[in-house]
């Protein structure tokens, strides 16, 4: 079965199954990096908040040998997870005062995102692009983050400019995502026996950098003073590695190899172990102590 076949019939399926008042259709969005990708929207009739599901790992899962009536279980299973209960004021976002409290910011490539950005308020940063959202839900049990992209035409109806928006995320996003910072053996120690613990602890001196729900987490290198603050906890300067949109990776310049080393290790993982759409940058970062400045 082919993947366009596979997505007709799991519409059909889940519409099937759904109460009444809910339906279910085919969506093709526009993602991060311009990677496009296929789901199921699901509509709940007086609920004006529409969660997306999509396909392709599912797709993988019946490739490995899923039945359609399995899959079709996980995904109402996870839509029940993930639905929302109430509706949004559909005024709501036309009103600055409402949504100010809400406005974050996140990193995305800027290269890769060339046709998004030109019609986002957004602010160059190295190789990147600073871009913001306004929160519309968080649940921090489920790490679930909902949000909505600010586009040009917010900043038409709010009569703000982007630098309004970026001071609004600088005073958000830190207090509502709060930044982790952990050494690499601490983050994965759970999944590991005996042994691979004794192996890995050559990776104490990595650390992991990113927000409390690990969803677009790389943003938290803006957060202010924080490289600043980790640069003292290190005692010297250190290389940031843009491991995805969700972390980066810190390595102490004593204990890393060459920058350019590095560069190449971070293009090779971004080729083979992160999604098109995850992918945030394949250059290494250096913070600088001395001058407090992040360089590329």
């Amino acid at each position: 079965m082919l993947y366009e076949q596979f997505v007709q019939e799991i519409e059909m399926r889940v519409q099937m199954r759904l109460r009444e008042n809910q339906k279910v259709y085919t969506h093709t969005a526009t993602k991060n990096n311009g990677r496009k990708r296929k789901g199921l929207t699901f509509v709940e009739t007086g609920i004006n908040i529409s969660p997306t599901v999509y396909l392709e790992e599912y797709f993988e899962r019946y490739q490995r040998g899923y039945t359609m009536e399995e899959i079709v279980k996980q995904l109402l299973e996870l839509y029940e997870r993930i639905r929302f209960q109430h509706s949004w004021e559909g005024d709501f976002i036309q009103k600055y005062e409402n949504v100010r409290g809400r406005i974050i910011y996140q990193l995305i490539n800027r290269e890769a995102n060339k046709e998004l950005l030109q019609n986002v308020p957004h602010i160059p940063y190295l190789d990147l692009a600073i871009v913001f959202y306004v929160l519309i839900e968080l649940d921090k049990e489920k790490d679930r983050m909902a949000t909505m992209l600010i586009k040009n035409e917010h900043l038409g109806w709010w009569d703000v400019t982007v630098q309004d928006i970026h001071r609004m995320a600088d005073e958000n996003t830190e207090r509502i995502l709060p930044y982790e910072f952990s050494n690499m053996l601490a983050v994965i120690e759970n999944m590991l026996d005996d042994w691979e613990k004794r192996e890995a602890e050559k990776e104490e001196e990595m650390y992991v950098l990113s927000n409390a729900v690990r969803n677009y987490g790389a943003a938290a290198i803006l957060y202010p003073n924080r490289l600043e603050s980790i640069a003292d906890y290190l005692g010297e300067s250190f290389y940031v590695l843009p491991s995805s949109v969700h972390e980066v990776i810190i390595i102490p310049k004593s204990k890393a190899p060459s920058k350019r080393y590095l560069s190449r290790i971070v293009r090779e993982i971004n080729g083979t172990q992160v999604k098109d759409e995850e992918v945030l940058s394949n250059c290494a970062y250096y913070y600088e102590k001395e001058s407090g400045r992040l360089l590329i």
